[in-house]
Parts: C-alpha cells; structure tokens; sequence
C-alpha cells in the first residue's frame, strides 16, 4: 500500500464527493431543506454534457464541443434545480416531510425517463486529452488530476463567494435567521434562488467530472444521494465545511479500502465508519448542538 497512491487518488474522489455534498449541506444550512432530487443533478450534469457535447461535435472542433457541452449542462442543470424549487418545493417549504417526499417523487421521476431514453447503460463524458503523469511512482490519467484540481478550484471559489462576496454574507446572514435578514432589508427569496442554483452547479460539475473517471447511468443518483446525506449528517447538518472534510475522509477511506481489500468493500467500510463516529459524536465533525 503506497502512502502517496492513497492521498492521491482519495483526494480525487473526495474532491468529487465535497462538491456533491456541500451543495447539499448548503440548502439544508440557508432554506432548512433536505433535497432529496439532489442525487438527480448529478446525474443530469453528465447526460447533459454528453448529449450536447455529441450534437455540437458537428459544429465545432472536439475539445471547445466539450468545454462548452461542459457549461451549458451545468446552466441547464442550474436551471433545472431553480425550477424545481419555485413550482415543487417553495409551496410547501413549511412541511419537511412533504418536501421529502416531493423530492423523492421528483428524483424517481428523472430516473425513469433517464432509464425510457438511455436505458441501464453506463455512460462517460469523454476527454480529448490522453495520458498519464507519474507521481512517486503512480500513474495518474490526466482525465484524474484534471477533476481534482476543477473539484479544488471550484471548492476555493465556493469559500470565496460564501466568505468575501455580499451575496455570500447575505447567505451567511439568512442561514443564521431568516426574520432577522427580512428586517434588515434582505432578499430572503433571492438567497434561496441562488443556494438552489448553486446546489444543482455543484452536483452536476461533480457528475461531469465523475463521469469523465468512472461512468453514470440512471441509477448512479440514488447512490450519489445516499453518499450526500451521509456525507452531510458526518460533516454536521448545514456546514459546509464540515461536509468538504467530512467528503475527503470518505474519500481516503474508500481508496485505502480498495486498496487494502476489494473496491466492493469500500462503500461498507465508508458507511460503517459514519455510523461509528456518528455514535461517538451524533451531532457530527462541525455541527453544533
């Protein structure tokens, strides 16, 4: 077992998993909503991306088809998350249970249509560019090191718009009390808007980059939501820090498991361990009580 195959290639997937997660974590931290249609984003980011890349394939060259298949996927699936809060969730935002299954319903939805057009067939995202680069050793495809180094970029950017922006404070500011934003003069509804869009970005530049690794078919959402929500509740419900630490774990954890045993007892390993430190400590690594 090599120390540098592990950082590596854990970092790769925790970077795809705290992309997933922190859209997640941040709904549920500013609008108090559990999107259940989160695992569906992720899922539609990838087929998107290939559908377009395919048909603007025979208007452009492959590599600018891709970037702009790759933008486009990931406004349409933006969109797509923005439209599914105004018309399903925001009327009955108030009843948790209801918007559980609301969302439920929605994400079963997408799946059969995913499955009546593409079937159960495993899809990529393709990348022109091939190859690998050595690390210590370890032959990294360049279709790797590229989804990381996206997943860190966007990660640093999404702290940035949290942390330094006024859109961001005035997120900050609602996800502390909604009433007390309202009183002061802020858009509450914009803020939720815009948390939607990012919510939906989020998991499709995660489907996207996973896709370009591994390969998504129609029921790659439910597993990438179960991945979400543990991932969240490790991390600490509404922190979206925690959800990124909480993310990379998982990831090293599944790549030393892979590693040491077999990929097929990896997921168990991962979700035995947010059970035990769930146990130890149930509000998790950074919530609060």
């Amino acid at each position: 077992m090599n120390l540098v195959e592990i950082v590596v290639l854990g970092s790769i997937i925790g970077g795809i998993w705290a992309l997933v997660a922190s859209g997640f974590s941040l709904v549920f931290g500013v609008a108090r909503i559990l999107n259940f249609a989160h695992g569906t984003y992720f899922a539609l980011g990838a087929y998107f991306a290939i559908v377009l890349d395919r048909e603007l394939k025979y208007l452009m060259p492959e590599l600018p088809s891709l970037i702009f298949s790759i933008i486009f996927s990931i406004l349409i699936v933006g969109l797509i998350g923005v439209a599914i809060y105004k018309t399903c969730i925001k009327p009955v935002r108030k009843y948790e249970v209801m918007v559980i299954l609301i969302t439920l319903a929605i994400a079963l939805l997408f799946e059969k249509i995913l499955l009546a057009i593409f079937r159960d067939t495993s899809v990529s995202v393709p990348f022109p560019i091939s190859g690998v680069i050595t690390v210590s050793g370890i032959p990294i495809p360049y279709t790797r090191l590229m989804a990381l180094l996206v997943a860190i970029l966007i990660i640093i950017l999404l702290e940035r718009f949290i942390n330094a922006t006024k859109t961001g404070k005035e997120t900050i500011a609602t996800s502390q009390d909604m009433e007390a934003s309202m009183l002061i003069g802020i858009d509450v509804e914009k803020v939720y808007t815009i948390v939607m869009f990012l919510s939906a970005s989020l998991a499709a530049v995660a489907g996207i980059l996973y896709s370009q690794i591994y390969a998504v078919n129609p029921q790659t959402a439910l597993r990438v939501l179960i991945y979400a929500f543990a991932i969240v509740i490790l991390g600490g419900l509404g922190s979206v820090r925690g959800s990124i630490i909480a993310a990379f774990i998982i990831g090293f954890m599944q790549v030393t498991v892979s590693i040491a045993l077999e990929a097929r007892w990896a997921e168990i390993a991962a979700m035995v361990a947010i059970i035990a430190i769930l146990i130890v400590r149930p509000r998790g690594l950074m919530g609060v009580e």
